[in-house]
């Protein structure tokens, strides 16, 4: 047999190969209909309903998916409406996501005929983007679903609670606003103490004005996130005209973190609330970020704000990783002995420095920093020191005096970011 006769026989012989294995593959087409509705919930909702051209078979399908995303986008306001009521004459009995952003400004009776066509007992997720002006009263049945796990809320009003509230499923809360305000500490204790699964909560800009003192607690709290900036309602001379007390008030509100199982306190912000944790001791990385835009040595919106910073520090003497600003050792430095008050970090292996200015520019800490050198006094087993915004020493400075212990004993690695290769910050990484 000839070379080419052996070689359009192979040929043959591969081309049959690939049209059986083509007749015993799976066209999505023969997918059973539940499967593929699952498969389109993958989708943007727009593409979603799209796939109803594709065939007669697919005309429906899209009708038993499981999640529904409707977000409206600022030139096509009416468009959306007008696609939301059409969605509306729709049962949706399979929903288990549900995600609404939108702009209904004085329209709140809208938005909450859409909520109760579309929310359903059977949700699972549910993200709430609310621009509205006028109150609106959520759902109260909303409060009582057995299968909701995660609950995002962004609102700029009232948040009006019902008498009675149950969540057994929820494991991640997230209230971010500006601002989500709590009526009073009755209901605000109601929505955290009717969560007993919950194991991250996110507060962002929530306002506490109207709560002298909450206690957030959960058996199964791991993560706790906070975003809390008050400096405004301080600064701000018109709000001496709604009762909003300056500096020197006592709006300041209690809020105490109990959760024994605690692993993550990410906190960033400028307070003007007293967050304390209860049971501490588990945590294992933590991040205290006071926003440089809000420092002002010399004048200060909250006395007692390096105190507040001094004792969250307190609490997480058993952190192994901790990210903090330059900023919040600044801040705290203020107050007479608060850097002698700080607790010895026994479990400290890992500690990051940065600085970040207002928009989120980036600017390198300056390493002869006393007040910094002074709490490395206070983590002998630092293995790990991370300069994540860079690191810069003035020209006449020659030395790190005093030289922490750690950096003779038991570290390891020096990890410097953003480095520009300026003079200042070459004599920096040439001191380490």
């Amino acid at each position: 047999m000839s070379l080419n006769s052996l070689i359009n026989e192979e040929k043959h012989k591969q081309h049959h190969m690939e049209e059986k294995n083509d007749e015993s593959g799976i066209n999505i087409c023969d997918l059973p209909d539940p499967l593929c509705a699952l498969i389109i919930s993958f989708l943007p909702t727009k593409e979603a309903i799209r796939t109803s051209l594709l065939s007669k078979r697919w005309q429906h399908l899209w009708k038993d998916i499981s999640k529904i995303d409707l977000n409206e986008e600022y030139r096509e306001r009416q468009v959306f409406r007008e696609f939301v009521i059409k969605l509306l004459f729709k049962r949706w009995q399979h929903l288990t996501k549900f995600s609404l952003s939108c702009s209904a400004h004085e329209n709140a009776p809208m938005v909450n005929e859409w909520l109760r066509g579309f929310i359903n007992p059977g949700i699972e997720e549910l993200n709430l983007v609310l621009y509205i002006e006028k109150p609106l009263v959520l759902p109260h049945h909303l409060f009582s679903f057995a299968r909701l796990t995660k609950f995002h809320l962004y609102m700029h009003q009232i948040l009006e609670l019902p008498s009675s509230i149950l969540l057994p499923s929820l494991r991640s809360l997230s209230l971010s606003l500006e601002r989500i305000i709590f009526p009073d500490s009755s209901s605000a204790g109601r929505l955290f103490s009717g969560c007993p699964s919950l194991e991250e909560l996110t507060l962002i800009d929530c306002d506490w004005m109207n709560v002298k003192a909450i206690t957030i607690t959960s058996p199964l709290l791991q993560k706790v996130v906070i975003r809390d900036c008050k400096y405004d309602d301080f600064v701000d001379e018109e709000d001496e005209d709604h009762g909003i007390d300056n500096q020197n008030g006592s709006k300041c509100c209690e809020i105490f973190v109990d959760g024994t199982h605690l692993k993550s306190f990410p906190y960033r912000g400028f307070p003007g609330d007293n967050y304390s944790l209860l049971s501490s001791n588990s945590v294992i990385e933590a991040t205290i970020h006071i926003d440089s835009i809000y420092v002002d040595v010399e004048q200060l919106p909250f006395k007692d704000t390096g105190s507040i910073v001094l004792n969250l520090f307190k609490k997480l003497s058993c952190v192994k990783n901790l990210r903090i600003s330059e900023d919040a050792v600044k801040v705290m430095s203020i107050v007479d002995s608060s850097l002698r008050d700080l607790p010895v970090f026994s479990n400290l292996v890992e500690l990051c420095l940065f600085t970040y200015y207002p928009l989120g520019s980036l600017h390198p800490c300056e390493l002869p920093f006393q007040p910094f050198l002074e709490m490395m006094k206070k983590t002998p087993f630092l293995q790990v020191i991370s300069f994540e915004t860079g690191v810069y020493v003035y020209l006449d400075c020659e030395d790190m005096d005093p030289l922490p212990a750690c950096f003779k004993t038991h570290l390891k690695t020096i990890k410097i970011s953003n480095c520009g290769g300026l003079e200042h910050e070459l004599l920096a990484i040439k001191i380490l």
